[in-house]
């Protein structure tokens, strides 16, 4: 299908239709996706927040191609204050199949770098006056979005931090007629934000210095008081880096995707990579597609684990990590493992569930812009009067290898995050990304694969089921692998678990894919409540 003014592919269908809205009014992509990310403060307030991080990947026809980095920073307080109680509180959430343990509380705050970055992007590349740009998302805070059965179980489940202090409790299980006093809000219900619509207002018309520089970062600083680390000298520090995208031959094309140091993006080129290789090998062709898949995963796992995590902050980690010879000793392993003849085991990758969401944005111009961002699962800490709530990135320990606390003043925390965008010809051919920690590289692979090996139209891409590895266990979605595929795997040592349905579990994907006549097709996510709206 052709497009007319653009598309998005976003998690929620009101944030979807922010996005488009912006596109007809003449906004370009990068207008579109601040709209979107705004209303999605409402839309998914579980998944992300304007107290969070996140990155913007744009690409354009005129081969300009940039990514801002807007993710959490490790701030400056232990360096300030050495004696500071940095202790978090730790909540273990019953996932039903399991039970995880995250850290919350002033000393988890990074620095809330999201909107910097949506206001960077916009200053280089947004077409319309920012504030129309942010009318959609001061409209969805003020007047409230109806929660539906997936964000409302995203509360419910996190309610421990949602009600974790009396602001957080005041946002997420407000006093309301029929309901007793701290009763979280249920589907159907209405959550609304008026103080975050006034804070993206007065942003709209004082400028992002305010929250930097002004009076309302100085809230956010003494909200992080006694215990946190972030002090104004982090709030006034640059918060956004613009760096430029990892590139990889990928699949006929060319992936763009998060640099270092960030972890996401390297590794799912690193297995991208191996994967097109391994198709060149007679043997390996020989095999079901998901086996190489899964042997591919499963060496970016390994990789992950053997000295990645601790290296990943050095400056040129990602031209070291994807040489031919890296790539190569890859295949050896794979090939050695795949004749039998050696064993090599898998890294424990860490179980953990993210909160993040994704947007998928491409206009009538080709600019394409791939947007993932996070809260974690915030910090329970809603700041005063301003309807933000901070993030608790330095309590997740997925982005925090070396531990709690390790990182130098002003160093960026690695994430898996990785917004991606496939270049054909130098022009962007496919935009996508996924929410969902370390499940994330797998499904945007999986789906990268479907699509462009594969030949499967992009929606059947997005909805098909997936897999994931865990050290030795892969996780399978039903009607994944046929019965042969079973036998080759447990073959190659692995133990399979069997999932009963689809799951936000295995990621959220939203993309959209454009061939070389200009037609347009796109994917999003059931699993994550995912929505397309054209404009």
């Amino acid at each position: 299908m052709k497009h007319q003014s653009g598309i998005v592919a976003a998690g929620h269908t009101a944030t979807a239709e922010a996005g488009a809205a912006i596109l007809r009014q003449g906004g370009n992509a990068v207008d579109a996706a601040i709209a979107a990310a705004c209303t999605s403060f409402s839309t998914e307030p579980v998944l992300t927040s304007s107290g969070g991080g996140g990155f913007m990947l744009v690409a354009d026809s005129d081969n300009r191609n940039i990514l801002f980095d807007g993710f959490a920073r490790m701030p400056s307080g232990l360096a300030l204050i050495p004696e500071l109680n940095t202790e978090m509180k730790a909540i273990p959430i019953d996932f039903g199949n399991t039970v995880q343990t995250f850290h919350i509380g002033q000393a988890s705050v990074g620095t809330p770098s999201l909107l910097a970055m949506l206001f960077a992007a916009h200053k280089q590349f947004g077409r319309l006056p920012l504030r129309e740009a942010l009318a959609p998302g001061i409209d969805a805070a003020r007047n409230g979005v109806r929660l539906n059965h997936l964000q409302a179980s995203f509360i419910k489940l996190l309610s421990p931090i949602l009600t974790d202090t009396d602001t957080a409790t005041d946002l997420y299980a407000p006093d309301r007629q029929g309901y007793t006093s701290g009763e979280l809000l249920n589907e159907g219900e209405t959550f609304s934000n008026p103080d975050l619509a006034n804070t993206l207002e007065m942003l709209s018309i004082e400028g992002i210095n305010e929250m930097y520089h002004g009076d309302l970062a100085k809230a956010i600083v003494t909200a992080c008081i006694p215990r946190g680390l972030l002090s104004m000298d982090d709030m006034r520090a640059e918060q956004v880096h613009i760096r430029s995208p990892l590139q990889m031959p990928c699949m006929g094309g060319t992936l763009l995707t998060n640099p270092a140091p960030s972890s996401g993006g390297l590794l799912i080129a690193f297995a991208a990579a191996l994967f097109d290789r391994l198709l060149e090998i007679d043997e390996a062709k020989q095999l079901p597609w998901p086996v190489l898949l899964a042997e591919c995963l499963r060496s970016a796992s390994n990789k992950r684990h053997s000295g990645l995590d601790s290296r990943i902050y050095q400056a040129n980690i990602a031209d070291e990590e994807l040489t031919v010879g890296q790539l190569e000793k890859a295949v050896e392993v794979i090939r050695l493992r795949l004749s039998g003849l050696t064993d090599i085991p898998c890294a424990e990758s860490g179980n953990r569930h993210g909160s993040t969401t994704h947007i998928s944005i491409m206009d009538q111009n080709g600019m394409a812009v791939s947007l993932t961002t996070s809260n974690g699962e915030g910090s329970g800490i809603v700041v005063p009067g301003t309807g933000i709530h901070l993030n608790n990135m330095l309590g997740e320990e997925d982005i925090n290898p070396l531990g709690f606390h390790a990182l130098d003043p002003g160093t960026t925390l690695s994430s898996m995050m990785a917004p991606s965008i496939l270049l054909a010809d130098g022009r962007p051919s496919m935009v996508l990304g996924s929410g969902g920690s370390n499940r994330l590289r797998g499904a945007i692979l999986q789906t990268l694969v479907r699509h462009k090996l594969l030949g499967q139209d992009i929606e059947t891409a997005v909805h098909a089921p997936r897999l994931h590895n865990e050290g030795n266990e892969l996780e399978i979605e039903p009607d994944f692998i046929s019965e042969h595929e079973r036998i080759q795997f447990m073959k190659l040592g692995w133990e399979l678990k069997d999932w009963q349905q689809q799951s936000v579990y295995f990621g959220g994907v939203h993309a959209i894919s454009m061939d070389k006549k200009g037609n347009i097709q796109a994917g999003a996510d059931p699993r994550r409540g995912g929505a397309v709206a054209w404009a």
